[in-house]
């Protein structure tokens, strides 16, 4: 993070990309008992899988962490003729939203590379704002650490335009916002353990359980929602999907968790959520 990744995002084109996997996220013991975990959590959720593929999709797992880390440091690259192309696919569906001159949401999740449809959006000229969960008010956060995320995050307002809010912040502008006709981002599959309000959803042979709070902000604004997803096709190839959804935010919500089910089905790999499994999911009797 100190000099590794900022290096990298020096040299030309798309080799940043291309050399990032050899670089990795995390150093070798770190590594090695991330993978070990991800191929127990693989052959826990799928036991139908064979070693060879739970091998596999934890190699592609750390390839795409460490893609992550090269794309905050260099996100304005994305989709630009420096770095990976990004080809956007539905964006009528957005432009649709945007034609209405109200406020909405796009809804994301924590699949594959997700901050590549904020810069594919923004290229298309969308000016957005982003609620996530706390980043850099972490106080266990070393200063290297610190600095790192700050830079991602700064990119991202860059890119974005708009605002950067936590959920440890007031709400209150999130939804002021909404109202006046702002774009928001926020992701759908979070967990913390404070969180209160939470709804189950069919998920991978069990029940999921997620916060309501996206559901909520869309109904007592009176905004529609819209979904993107992110796929890696290759180190310096990507595509975004743009879903429309229902006008209900609860069936609008279902749905993303729907298409999240087929798409960690298809990619095991590119879910970021399986350390939070044990929090989030239950199976069902």
């Amino acid at each position: 993070m100190q000099y590794g990744y900022p290096g990298l995002a020096r040299l030309p084109g798309t080799l940043p990309w291309k050399l990032a996997p050899r670089l990795g996220r995390d150093p070798r013991e770190t590594r090695r008992s991330t993978e070990d975990f991800l191929l127990m959590r693989f052959e826990q959720v799928f036991p139908e899988s064979t070693q060879v593929q739970r091998m596999q999709w934890t190699s592609a797992h750390m390839d795409m962490l460490a893609l992550e880390m090269i794309d905050g440091t260099a996100l304005p690259r994305l989709g630009g003729a420096n770095g990976p192309s990004i080809e956007l696919d539905g964006w009528e569906h957005v432009q649709r939203l945007v034609d209405r001159k109200k406020g909405f949401i796009i809804v994301l999740t924590h699949f594959d590379r997700l901050m590549t449809s904020v810069v594919a959006f923004a290229r298309r000229g969308l000016k957005m704002n982003a609620l996530t969960m706390p980043v850099l008010d972490n106080p266990d956060l070393d200063s290297v650490h610190r600095r790192f995320l700050t830079r991602k995050v700064n990119n991202l307002v860059g890119v974005m335009r708009g605002q950067y809010r936590s959920t440890s912040e007031s709400l209150r502008p999130v939804h002021d916002g909404l109202a006046a006709g702002e774009i928001w981002i926020i992701l759908a599959d979070v967990w913390q353990p404070t969180f209160g309000r939470l709804r189950k959803h069919p998920f991978l042979g069990g029940e999921i359980s997620l916060p309501t709070g996206i559901e909520r902000l869309a109904k007592s604004t009176g905004v529609p929602l819209v979904h993107a997803i992110s796929y890696t096709q290759g180190v310096d190839r990507l595509t975004v999907d743009v879903d429309p959804l229902p006008e209900d935010p609860k069936a609008a919500v279902d749905a993303v968790i729907q298409r999240l089910e087929r798409d960690v089905r298809a990619r095991p790999w590119a879910w970021w959520q399986w350390g939070v499994w044990d929090n989030m999911w239950k199976r069902t009797e």
